[in-house]
C-alpha cells in the first residue's frame, strides 16, 4: 500500500479500501445479530448456544485446508471467495424458519464463518504484501482502524434501524449479503496488484523451525483470546449481573478509543519493534488477568463492575497488539514472500485449536471451582509464557518515528 501515487494506484487503493470496509461492515452486522437471532428467533437455550460455538469457530481451522486446496488463487481472489461465502451464509439465514434445527443452523453458520475467517487472513496478507516492509505495522494499524470504523457503522445501523424502523432479522441479513456481494464486485475490479504465486498445495503447507516462535505465540494467544471473548463476557453477565445494553455501551467506548489507538499501536511496532511490543502486551494482560480473577471477590459490587469494565475496554484495545505477530512473521519470511499467506493461515488454525480447547477446559474449571479465579489465573500463565517466548523473537532495528 506504499507505492507511487499515480492515478492507477489511487484507483486500485480506493477500490480495495472500499471493498474491505464493506466486507468488514457486513461481518460486523453478522457478529451483532448472531446471539440475538439464536435467542429471539430460534429460541435456543444456553447449552445449544454453547454447542454452536463449534461450527462458528471450526472454520478457523478449516480455512487452512481451503488455502492449501486453492493454492492457485491469489490474495485478492481469496478475499472475493470469502465475501461470497459470507454472503451465501447471510442469505441462508434469511430463509431459515424458527425452530429449524441445529443441522440447518450449523450448515449456514459454517458457510458464513468460513468466509469470515478467510477474510481475516487475506486482509492481513494483502497489507503485508502491498506495504513497504518498514511501513507494514503502520498500514496494518490503519487497516484495523478501518475495520473498527466499519464495526461501529454496523452498530449504528442496527441501533437506528431497530429503534426507529423494524426488528426484522431477514432485512438485516439481506443488507449484510448485499454488502458482501458489492465488496466482492469491487474486489473483482482490482487490477495491477501482484502477489507471489504458489505452484502447488505443498507450498501452502509450511512448517519451519525458524517460524516456531510465531506458531508458539499463536497457540498462547488462542488461550488468551478465550479469556476475553468467552470468560470475560461470562464474568460480566453471570457474576456481575450486567445487561446486554451495559456491555454494548462498554464495547462502544472501546471501539471509539480503538479508532485512535490502533494506528498508534501500529506506529509503536514500527518504532520499538515486535519484540518489545509483544512483551509489553504480556505484562499488561497479566495485570488484567489478576484484576479479572480477584476484583469480583475482593471489591464491593459497584467497584468490581467498574474495575472489570475498565479491564474489558483495555483487553479489547490490547487485541490490536497482535499486529506485531503478523508483521513479525512477514519479516521472518524475508525473501520467501510466497510463504507469508500460508504462515498467517497456519497461525490462525493453531490459534483456533488452542482457543477451542481452552474454551472447553476453562468452562469445566469454572464449574468445578465455582468461580473465575482459576480460569483467569491459569490463562494468565499462558499470557506470561507468551512474554517469555516473545523475548526470543528475532529483533530488527527499530525504525525512526517518521512515516
Amino acid at each position: 500500500m506504499d507505492t507511487t501515487a499515480s492515478p492507477r494506484i489511487r484507483k486500485v487503493m480506493i477500490l480495495l479500501l472500499a471493498a474491505i470496509f464493506l466486507a468488514q461492515l457486513g461481518h460486523g452486522i453478522w457478529d451483532l445479530l448472531f446471539s440475538n437471532y439464536l435467542s429471539n428467533v430460534q429460541g435456543l437455550d444456553a447449552g445449544q448456544r454453547g454447542f454452536l460455538e463449534l461450527p462458528r469457530e471450526l472454520p478457523g481451522i478449516l480455512c487452512f485446508g481451503v488455502i492449501c486446496a486453492l493454492f492457485f488463487l491469489d490474495e485478492i481472489k481469496l478475499t472475493v471467495l470469502a465475501c461470497l461465502l459470507t454472503a451465501i451464509g447471510a442469505f441462508g439465514f434469511m430463509q431459515l424458519q424458527p425452530d429449524c434445527g441445529m443441522v440447518s443452523l450449523s450448515l449456514w453458520i459454517i458457510t458464513a464463518s468460513l468466509g469470515a475467517h478467510i477474510l481475516i487472513g487475506t486482509i492481513d496478507s494483502i497489507v503485508m504484501h502491498t506495504a513497504r516492509p518498514e511501513n507494514r505495522s503502520l498500514r496494518l494499524g490503519q487497516m484495523r482502524a478501518l475495520g473498527t470504523a466499519a464495526t461501529l457503522t454496523g452498530a449504528l445501523y442496527i441501533g437506528i434501524k431497530w429503534k426507529f424502523f423494524n426488528r426484522d432479522f431477514s432485512v438485516d441479513y439481506a443488507v449484510m449479503g448485499v454488502l458482501m456481494l458489492i465488496a466482492a464486485i469491487l474486489l473483482s475490479c482490482v487490477r495491477g496488484t501482484r502477489f507471489p504465486a504458489r505452484r502447488s498445495w505443498r507450498e501452502s503447507f509450511i512448517i519451519r523451525r525458524e517460524y516456531g516462535i510465531y506458531y508458539g505465540l499463536e497457540i498462547l494467544h488462542g488461550i488468551r483470546k478465550q479469556l476475553y471473548l468467552t470468560f470475560g463476557y461470562w464474568l460480566m453477565v453471570s457474576t456481575l449481573g450486567q445487561q446486554p445494553s451495559g456491555i454494548g455501551f462498554i464495547l462502544l467506548i472501546a471501539g471509539v478509543i480503538g479508532l485512535f489507538t490502533q494506528p498508534l499501536i501500529g506506529w509503536s511496532i514500527k518504532r520499538y519493534g515486535e519484540r518489545r511490543v509483544t512483551i509489553f502486551d504480556s505484562i499488561a494482560l497479566s495485570v488484567l488477568c489478576l484484576a479479572y480473577a480477584f476484583a469480583p471477590g475482593l471489591l464491593p459490587l459497584s467497584w468490581a463492575v467498574g474495575v472489570v469494565a475498565t479491564c474489558f475496554v483495555l483487553d479489547n484495545l490490547l487485541f490490536a497488539m497482535g499486529m506485531a505477530r503478523t508483521t513479525y512473521i512477514a519479516r521472518i519470511c524475508g525473501e520467501r514472500r510466497h510463504e507469508i499467506t500460508p504462515c498467517i493461515y497456519t497461525g490462525i488454525a493453531i490459534n483456533h485449536v488452542a482457543s477451542i480447547a481452552y474454551g472447553i477446559i476453562g468452562g469445566i474449571i469454572w464449574e468445578l471451582t465455582g468461580g473465575p479465579q482459576a480460569v483467569f489465573l491459569i490463562g494468565g500463565l499462558a499470557v506470561v509464557g507468551a512474554g517469555f517466548l516473545a523475548g526470543r523473537m528475532r529483533e530488527d532495528t527499530p525504525s525512526p518515528s517518521k512515516n
